[in-house]
């Protein structure tokens, strides 16, 4: 049984005990000869027994008593029920909140080169469980508790209870050492002081914004934003795209939806890699890997498809393949990509 319902049962029965006592004082003492007992004599009677009170009977007749010392019983069993509730509350449900809590902190502390997704909403979500799909270290902030509480009881991850716009809030999640930042709160004006905010923090932070205005990406940009992404857009290429290429979605779709199978993998090359300065035919990734570069993105942005064998490969060009774990492991040692 939950807590909420425990306390709210606790809470019927302290109400009911408080009617009950009332009309019972009201019918029993409407004779009494001693006293005339009005409705707030009853109610009075009533709230100094259940707080066994008690320093006055009020001169009230046997019968009278007789219902005192029910009521009396009924009242110390709701209070030691009630009591019974908040300690099991505070031990179990606080104390651990808080231990967790803190626990959860010092982790956060610990990161670095770590990503921030700001705003667990309906676009927010599908974010986390990508991080999550790809084992990423990443920080997750909401500001609504109530859904903040439900993601936490169904995914594990390191998460911040607040507001993504507050600069407190971003450096409690650890802006400053993090890699990336996912902005995709509900409101452009929000993405747009979120992305100043962290870009001001930590200047070489990667940030990717979310978007809802058509007059927004621009905006965003300009404030600093890496990449900026319209939801409605997007959706409506890919629903179009499922109607004009339905194989080719499907394909791209499950190879995404599967982290832990092939997919599509970037691995850039660093300095003093054993590839830098190599030609791509003399590269020997293919003969090493089982991989094909089916494209690279040059350092300076430039993407060229299929890229021919008299490529010189560069520190920081990327390669693009369609690998395996394994697979892209073993072109990730050949390229010092530390991921």
């Amino acid at each position: 049984m939950s807590y909420q319902r425990k306390i709210f049962i606790a809470f019927s029965l302290l109400l009911g005990l408080l009617i009950m006592g009332t009309i019972g004082y009201t019918l029993l003492e409407s004779d009494n000869p001693n006293r005339d007992w009005d409705l707030l004599d009853a109610i009075f009677m009533t709230v100094i027994t259940l707080t066994t009170v008690g320093y006055t009977d009020m001169e009230m007749s046997d019968a009278g008593r007789a219902f005192t010392v029910f009521l009396l019983i009924g009242g110390i069993g709701v209070f030691f029920y009630s009591i019974t509730i908040a300690t099991t509350f505070l031990v179990e449900g606080e104390l651990l909140s808080y231990f967790k809590q803190r626990r959860m902190i010092r982790t956060v502390d610990k990161l670095s080169d770590h990503y921030i997704i700001c705003g667990l909403g309906d676009t927010g979500v599908h974010v986390l469980d990508e991080m999550l799909k790809s084992e990423s270290h990443f920080v997750g902030i909401e500001v609504d508790e109530e859904r903040l509480e439900h993601l936490a009881e169904t995914r594990e991850f390191l998460h911040i209870h607040g507001d993504a716009t507050d600069d407190d809030i971003l450096i409690r999640a650890g802006v400053e050492r993090a890699k990336g930042l996912v902005a995709c709160l509900s409101r452009d004006q929000d993405n747009l002081f979120v992305v100043i905010s962290a870009k001001n923090l930590n200047p070489i932070l990667r940030v990717a914004s979310k978007a809802v205005e058509h007059n927004s990406p621009e905006k965003l940009m300009t404030a600093g934003a890496d990449e900026v992404v319209l939801p409605d857009h997007i959706g409506g290429i890919r629903l179009a795209s499922g109607i004009l290429e339905p194989h080719l979605i499907d394909f791209l779709t499950k190879m995404q939806e599967s982290r832990q199978t092939t997919r599509f993998a970037e691995s850039i090359v660093q300095p003093e890699s054993k590839l830098d300065g190599v030609l791509l035919r003399d590269s020997h990734i293919q003969e090493e890997t089982g991989l094909v570069v089916i494209a690279l993105r040059s350092k300076d942005g430039t993407y060229i498809y299929n890229p021919s064998g008299d490529w010189e490969i560069e520190a920081g060009d990327g390669l693009f393949i369609i690998a395996d774990p394994r697979q892209l492991q073993t072109l990730n040692k050949l390229t010092g990509d530390p991921h």
